[in-house]
């Protein structure tokens, strides 16, 4: 017990008689306190009555401190400025500390990287950076990590970010080209196939499959970089499978259209995953809840 260990009144009593003592007022410092003047004033007492001296002298229009009162006073206010510099300056050291994000080349550059800068307009007192990466992200040296699926060994600290859907995307001229295809024409098509090391994301495979089509597909071009994959259709080279929600800059701006009228919801989520040694920062929280929203 702190109190016992260091032999002090309760700590009610030396909050009310330092707002009482700096403002020369029970009733003033009632006000500051949200309690009423005789509440400060039974604390005032209490404090009196358990040290054995007066600390305040009644006057018509307040209080004054006596000797041993002004001698109390200046080591409380001492201790409680000494107390108010520390934690403010943990409560700076948490906000100047940067936040570091992991996420893929994909989600960072369609989907992180605008809500980041949204955030930092907000908040420029928090500086956040980005680690970015298509592989397995390992270690402890982010605060935050983005992944599609729920990783093995995250369950724990991961909340859902958001859902996706799976649609063909292909450029406007290549769209134009051609009419709306059946699956079938649609498996014969140019299709740029991502064959990533994470063998989490949908394939063509996968995707014609969940719609119900077990036919053969064009062996089109691979690529093993889904912005790469994009830029390919955005040139003409053929049809990508579009995440919807991450590639919406892309059809808004008209880079890529949705093509064939198909879609189909992607099998998993999108979560985010807070590190080891993000617990305890109040920035984290900040940057997480502002993601989530």
């Amino acid at each position: 017990m702190a109190r016992a260990f260091y032999d002090l009144p309760p700590m009610t009593t030396l909050v009310a008689f330092e707002a009482a003592a700096r403002h020369g007022s029970f009733k003033t410092a009632a006000a500051e306190l949200n309690v009423t003047p005789g509440a400060v004033s039974h604390q005032i007492k209490a404090l009196e009555g358990e040290l054995g001296v007066a600390l305040f002298e009644r006057v018509h229009r307040g209080v004054i401190l006596t000797e041993d009162g002004q001698d109390l006073f200046t080591s409380v206010q001492g201790a409680f400025s000494a107390m108010s510099r520390s934690l403010s300056q943990i409560k700076r050291a948490d906000t100047e500390r940067a936040i570091t994000v992991a996420a893929t080349t994909a989600v960072s550059a369609l989907w992180l990287t605008p809500r980041i800068t949204a955030f930092w307009r907000e908040r420029p007192d928090i500086r956040v950076n980005q680690v970015v990466s298509d592989t397995r992200v390992e270690g402890s040296g982010w605060d935050l990590i983005i992944e599609y699926g729920l990783a093995k060994g995250r369950a724990g600290e991961s909340r859902e970010l958001f859902t996706d859907v799976l649609v063909p995307v292909a450029s406007p001229e290549f769209a134009a080209n051609r009419p709306v295809p059946e699956l079938a024409a649609l498996a014969a098509m140019p299709l740029i196939h991502l064959t990533a090391q994470n063998q989490d994301w949908t394939t063509w495979k996968r995707w014609f499959a969940g719609l119900g089509y077990e036919g053969s597909l064009a062996r089109g071009t691979k690529v093993n970089n889904y912005m790469i994959a994009l830029q390919a259709a955005c040139d003409g080279v053929g049809v990508v499978l579009g995440w919807k929600r991450l590639v919406a800059p892309m059809l808004e701006d008209g880079s890529l259209v949705a093509f064939g009228g198909y879609a189909l919801p992607a099998p998993s989520s999108f979560y985010i995953s807070r590190g080891a040694k993000a617990e305890a920062r109040g920035s984290v929280d900040l940057l997480e809840q502002w993601l989530l929203k």
